[in-house]
């Protein structure tokens, strides 16, 4: 109701929301990234089902018929996804344990971008926590992991973040990524049936 009125406000929030999307998923992206082929493979999934839901938004037809947003043209950005798709399973293959190649700062923080676009593009920003909890989780982490000490000097995990508590655990570096990659599995099949059941009931 607040900026129901004023378009420009409107503009102001949603750009500054819009930032704040894409900073936190590309810092989410950037700390997952502590792993051989942890964030390779936890966003490959992420991207392919953002790219579905572009194109089933883009074409009116299946949008009528799944009772969901139509977004002219969206449909167009499964050319993207799936290059990105593409890329990131050729990737995996040198990037996953033991790994040969890295991606670095400047890989993690592009592919939590591209991540964070696509959502705000197909309109599906509320579902980021959803589908990529495995950022959420390891954002989280750190932060809770730095504000705790700072306060009383107390450890939360034995080091952040998450990954890296798993592993000083006992969990061997390839046992974390697998159930990392399975809990973004599982999180983007829920995503798809909480989407459908959402909005066949708007």
């Amino acid at each position: 109701w607040l900026v129901s009125g004023n378009k420009t406000l409107a503009w102001i929030l949603y750009v500054l929301v819009a930032i704040f999307i894409i900073t936190a998923v590309s810092n989410g992206a950037n700390l997952t990234d502590g792993l051989d082929g942890l964030v390779t493979g936890v966003s490959i999934p992420i991207i392919g089902v953002l790219s579905i839901l572009a194109y089933l938004s883009g074409n009116i037809i299946y949008a009528d018929y799944l009772n969901i947003m139509y977004i002219p043209n969206s449909g167009e950005l499964i050319v993207f996804g799936a290059a990105m798709v593409g890329a990131l399973i050729g990737f995996l293959w040198y990037n996953s344990f033991p790994a040969q190649i890295f991606m670095g700062d400047t890989g993690s923080l592009a592919l939590g971008g591209a991540v964070a676009a696509l959502a705000i593009v197909t309109k599906t920003e509320l579902l980021l926590p959803l589908i990529g909890i495995i950022y959420v989780a390891e954002t989280m982490s750190d932060i809770i992991q730095v504000s705790v000490y700072k306060k009383k000097k107390v450890r939360v995990f034995k080091m952040a973040p998450l990954h890296h508590h798993f592993e000083l655990c006992g969990w061997s570096e390839w046992k974390v990524v697998r159930v990392f990659w399975a809990v973004t599995a599982a999180a983007v099949l829920l995503t798809l049936l909480c989407y459908n059941i959402t909005l066949m009931n708007l």
